[in-house]
């Protein structure tokens, strides 16, 4: 199934829609997300990292992962909605 994650980029955090596969058991969690108005987000960090977030923009962060960059991160992004409450 196709995601969209907001990419923010170096070095002002400007925003930029993006979207990505992911395994399709996720499809309930993602549209539950919708659904709470919150959204993915991704950012690269200075190390090379992904920060991977799910957040409210009302209450801020509900999950939090930092990652490699790499083919990993459409799992990464899987395993985070999985384990989202």
């Amino acid at each position: 199934m196709l995601v969209e994650v907001i990419q923010f980029l170096r070095p002002n955090g400007s925003q930029k829609i993006q979207y990505t596969e992911i395994d399709d058991d996720c499809e309930e969690q993602y549209e539950l997300m919708k659904q709470r108005g919150w959204r993915l987000t991704a950012e690269q960090l200075k190390t090379g990292e992904i920060s991977l977030t799910i957040e409210d923009p009302a209450e801020g962060d509900k999950e939090h992962e930092i990652i490699k960059n790499g083919p990993g991160v459409q799992k990464a992004i899987a395993k985070t909605l999985r384990t989202m409450e």
